[in-house]
This record gives structure tokens, sequence and C-alpha cells, in this order.
């Protein structure tokens, strides 16, 4: 064995004389390489150190004579004999992880035994002893508890043994020092310790310690049974059935069949919710789980409720329908023949259905239901409070579906603003009635009204103007508190109001209405026509054409347009929310047409000619060229015109 180091300083002694102490040994025991002298500039300033390289003689191991002495290990304990009178003594060879220290001075890699091993220490790489952590995780809901442990095995180190030898190279083994087992008890502990209280899984952990596992499901909670909510279940069909556009053929006399009812006949029924069970988590806390929830069954005009309050009953023969949450039955007027200057004019407050076809300038209103006309509609204004279906042509008419749902929308925008300046009277009224106690609160509230709130009796003398002409179509109870606040704060005036809680319970009323408005301004009415020419719709809901297609004709509609068929030409289409769906608008001769959304959603047209125009909030795109596959989105403030995968726009 033989090992050469390379030394450097300012002078080749120097390096000599700095190696031999490094490696503790004499010159007799290594030979020496000069591999570079030292340089100096012109100027006496060192450029270059002295470099040489030292290496350890060999040692003959050759004893001829038997008289050098020899060493070995026995037992993991170093031995020595002494030479005979003319022989020599033992040497050892050993690498860096053994530290050798002879008469107190340290020794590398080999060293002779001149005074036996008495002054000899040799000290071994320390023992490592093994290792275990246990660590505790809970799942994020707690229902869970994990235990993961560390396991590392130790090691020590001691000399291998070695017949007896004049030159003698120390080897170490290594001797594994298993990681103990974790007992069921500590990691019983160590859960106790983590707050785990329920919930302990005995045989995960004892399996787990037969197997050193790492990781244990060690604790499961008890995870909570959600309730099921209540629910009303419906006797009859009560969403609009859409037609399958991909058929070769549409019968539109079966869009939506006509559903009468009779006394007695059972509309819905009330399914209670059924409660859930409460869980623990592995701490041990409890999991609630809330009640469920039961729905309202709120009954109108030709409905009556079961003892119970579960079942809904037909009081009269009709047609039953859910509007704004309500269940009624509507009388249906059923005319078999055309709607024509013979039958006039037809208002009605229910479900109108007419056989045949619609003409000569004729009014059909359905207050409160919807209409179905198997015929067409030439020439005749059709009014819905829901849901319009014409399953033929409509030319040169007028279709409004949804009735008092505009006005709903602005009345409750309208009771809104009411109310927080409502809010505001009050809380002024409470500041300065503790201020003022002698005043009476009617002179208090006109004075707060003509110093700070000068809009209140404002608004409610512009919405008298607005809606007086329509006023009694609204419930009979709004009607009453639009009376009360017109007469307290117009007619008679703030000085007939008695006290601050008749103004809290007209803040009470006026945000319930508001409620109720908003709810219903969220209830749609579709229009479903085969063919539209020289027509206007406005529908609060959807508008589907099903036929050839609008030609000369304007539509407005609140959730949406659907035309699968056909060509959209000279003719405009609005919508507030919701996908514009259209075959093909436009003509090679540069016909008009335009379609626009004015807040959400986006366009899907098959084909589109020249000079036609879409819209986008404020922002307008015309084609000057022929495009297919277009679609229309709104992107980072901005309309986004693609052809395919082309962007246009």
């Amino acid at each position: 064995m033989s090992k050469s180091v390379i030394f450097q300083a300012e002078t080749v002694e120097k390096a000599i004389e700095i190696g031999l102490q490094q490696l503790k040994v004499d010159r007799s025991q290594v030979d020496i390489e000069v591999i570079s002298e030292p340089r100096t500039s012109i100027f006496g300033f060192p450029t270059r150190s002295a470099a040489v390289k030292l290496t350890l003689k060999k040692i003959d191991k050759e004893d001829k004579n038997g008289l050098d002495g020899s060493v070995w290990v026995d037992n993991g304990e170093l031995k020595f004999a002494p030479p005979q009178a003319g022989g020599r003594y033992p040497t050892i060879l050993f690498n860096d992880l053994i530290k050798v220290t002879y008469n107190g001075v340290g020794y590398q890699q080999q060293l002779e035994l001149k005074q036996g091993i008495e002054p000899l220490q040799i000290i071994l790489p320390t023992e490592q002893a093994p290792k275990k952590d246990l660590t505790v995780y809970l799942s994020h809901d707690k229902l869970k508890a994990y235990i993961y442990i560390n396991r590392v095995d130790g090691c020590r180190y001691y000399l291998e043994d070695q017949p007896p030898s004049r030159l003698l190279e120390l080897k170490l083994k290594k001797e594994t020092i298993p990681a103990p087992k974790i007992s069921t008890d500590e990691m019983l502990a160590k859960l106790k310790e983590a707050g785990v209280i329920y919930g302990f899984q005995i045989e995960n952990l004892r399996a787990s310690v037969e197997n050193n596992q790492d990781e244990i499901l060690a604790a499961s909670g008890k995870p909570p049974v959600p309730p099921q909510d209540g629910y009303i279940e419906y006797e009859f069909q009560v969403e609009q059935q859409e037609p399958d556009y991909d058929a070769d053929r549409i019968d539109y006399y079966e869009l939506k069949p006509v559903l009468s009812v009779k006394p007695g006949d059972v509309l819905a029924r009330k399914i209670l919710g059924i409660p859930g069970q409460d869980g623990i988590n592995v701490l041990g806390e409890p999991i609630p789980v809330e009640s469920p929830k039961e729905p309202n069954l709120f009954v109108g005009e030709g409905v009556r409720l079961s003892d119970d309050q579960l079942t809904a009953y037909a009081e009269r023969a009709g047609l039953p329908t859910v509007q704004n949450g309500v269940l009624k039955v509507l009388e249906v007027l059923e005319i078999n023949s055309d709607a024509n200057l013979e039958t006039g004019n037809i208002r009605f407050n229910g479900q109108i259905i007419i056989r045949g076809n619609v003409t000569d300038q004729v009014t059909v209103q359905a207050l409160s239901g919807g209409i179905q006309i198997y015929g067409m509609v030439d020439q005749a204004q059709i009014e819905a409070e829901s849901e319009i279906i014409i399953k033929r042509n409509a030319i040169a008419s007028e279709i409004k579906a949804g009735g008092m749902n505009a006005a709903y929308t602005r009345v409750a925008s309208y009771l809104h603003e009411l109310g927080f300046l409502f809010n505001q009277l009050i809380q002024a009224f409470m500041i300065v009635n503790n201020r003022m106690t002698t005043i009476d609160a009617g002179s208090l509230i006109k004075n707060l009204i003509e110093i700070k709130f000068s809009k209140i009796p404002k608004m409610i003398e512009q919405f008298e103007q607005e809606f007086s002409a329509i006023l009694d179509t609204f419930p009979p109870d709004f009607y009453t508190l639009m009376l009360e606040l017109k007469q307290y704060f117009l007619d008679r005036g703030p000085l007939a109001i008695p006290n601050i809680n008749f103004v809290q319970q007209l803040l009470e009323h006026i945000n319930f209405w508001q409620s109720q408005f908003q709810e219903s301004q969220d209830k749609t009415a579709d229009v479903h026509v085969g063919y539209l020419q020289n027509s206007t719709i406005n529908a609060s809901g959807k508008v589907t054409v099903h036929g050839k297609g609008v030609y000369y004709s304007t539509i407005i509609a609140g959730k949406g347009y659907h035309q699968p068929r056909g060509v959209f030409r000279n003719s405009h289409v609005t919508v507030k929310s919701g996908t514009i769906e259209i075959k093909e608008m436009g003509s090679q001769a540069g016909s008009t047409a335009s379609a626009a959304i004015t807040n959400e959603g986006k366009m899907m047209i098959g084909f589109v000619h020249p000079n036609v125009t879409v819209a986008y909030r404020n922002q307008k795109y015309q084609f000057l060229q022929p495009a297919s596959q277009v679609k229309v989105l709104w992107h980072d403030d901005g309309i986004v015109v693609y052809s395919g995968r082309q962007k246009l726009s």
C-alpha cells in the first residue's frame, strides 16, 4: 500500500518539511519528487510556489529469518509480538476512517510499532445509535388520524480479525443495529398526545407492529350523514319539453300536450326531508349536521292543501301550472276554431288554447297563463304572462311573452332604492330624537324629509305616474302599500305619521315586496314559433324559431335566441343574456341582418354573409366578407369574433 500527496510552499525544502510533518514520517519512509521550483518576478515578487510529491515507500512484507515482530487482530483486539534480535518491528496500515495516535502523536496511512502497542491508540468511527420517530397527522376534516413512522438503523464498527503479519492492514467491519419496533402502547400514547381520543384502529396498530409498516391509519372518526332535503313532487310536467332539433321532422302539435285536471286530482306532494346523523371526529369533537331543508308548497287559485299541508288538490278543472313558485289551476279557455273578427279580441285570466288560426288584427291576451296556437298568426297581437307557442307561422304580428316581468324588474329596482332611503330616514330619526325629545314624530319626520330626504316623496310621485295605469294588476297587498306611501308622504303628509314604528313597518313591507318582485323577474317566459315575417317578438325568456327562417322582423329576448334551421334576413335580434344560435345570417345580395348581446352570453352562427353586423355590449363588428362557423365572445373588455379557428377581431 502506498500513497502520494502533493505539498506546496515558498521553497522546496519548506514543502518537504510540511509534507513529512503531515504524514508523520521521516525522509527514509518516503520518495521525494520535485514537481516545480519557485519563481519570482523581475521585481522580486513570488509568482509560483514550490511543489513536491511525497510517496510512502512500500514496506517489505517478507521475513526471511523469522526474526521480525508481528501484529494480528483477535476478536476485534489488536495483538502484538515483538521482534527477535536483528528482526524488524511490525507495521500497521490504515485508511482515513481509522484515527491512530502513537505516544500522543497522530499518524496517517501507516505506523511502525517500534515501541510495541502500549503507546498505541486506535479510534474507530463513532457508533450510530438506531432511531425511531412517530408523527401523527390529521386529515383536513379531522376524521382520519395517521401515524407515520421513521425508522433509521444504527451501526457500530470493529476491527476485522486477521492472522499475524509483520505488515498488517487494519480493516473495518460494520455491524448494523436494527431500529427497534414500535409498540402498540407507544403509538396509543403518541395519538393521545396529539389529542386523538376517538376511533382507535387497534387491529391496524397491531398489524403495523408485526409488519413494520411506516404509514398506519390509526384512528377513524364517524362521518356525519347529511340530511336529505325535502322536495315537491309534482304530478304533472312543470317544465317545457324541448323538441328534438336533429329529427328529420318536428311535430309541433306534440311539442307540449295540453294537460287538464279535474276537481280532486292530486297535483303535488310535499316530500318531507330525512334528518341526517351527527358525526364525531378523532379528537372527540361532534360534527353537527343541519336540519333538512323543507320546501314551501304555496298554492293559489284553484288549489287546496290537505289538512297536514303535504298534498295539493285541484279545486276546479283547468290547467295546472307553477307561477313564481305558486301552484295554481288556471282556467282554460279553449277555442276549437279560428280567432278572427267573428270571435273578437280575447282577454282571459288563465290558459288560452286556440286550435285554429289567429287573424284579422285580433288581440289575444292571457293575463295569468300562457297561449298555445295550433295554427298560424297573421296580423294579430299575442300577449301572455307565461309561455307562448305558435306551432305554425307568424306574419305581420306582435308577440309579447312575460307580461309583467319587465314591470316587476323596474319595481324591484325602485323598491330597493326606496328601502335604502327609508332605512337612512329611520336612523337619522333615532339620532335626532335622542336630542330633541319634545318634538312629535310626524313633525320630526317632516323636517328630516325637507332637509335631507326630499327624494322619498319624489320617488313615490314618480312611481304613481309610471305605474298608475297598471297598478290594479299588481297584488292587492302591494297596491295597499303604495296607497299608504302616497297618503303619508304626498297627500296628508308626514305630519299624519303617528310614530317611527309605523315607518319601520312600511320599511318591512317595502323589503318584502322588493324580494318578491326580485324573484318574479327571474321567472321567464319563452316563445316558440314556426316561421317569422314582418313581426316583432318581445320575450322575457328564450325565443325559438323552428321553421324556415326569419324575415323583416325584430326579436328581443331575455334568455337567448335559437334558430336551428332556415335563414335570418333583414332582421334584428337582441338578447340580454344567453346564447344566440343561428344557422345562416344575411344573403348574397347583401341584405342587412344584425344580432346583439347586451349583457352576458355568446353567439354561434353557421354562415354569415357580407353586410351582417354583430354587437356585444357597446362594441360592434361588421362582416365585409363571408364567414363560416362564426363565434362571438366577450373577452378582456372587448368583442372577439372567430371564423373557425381564425380570429377576425
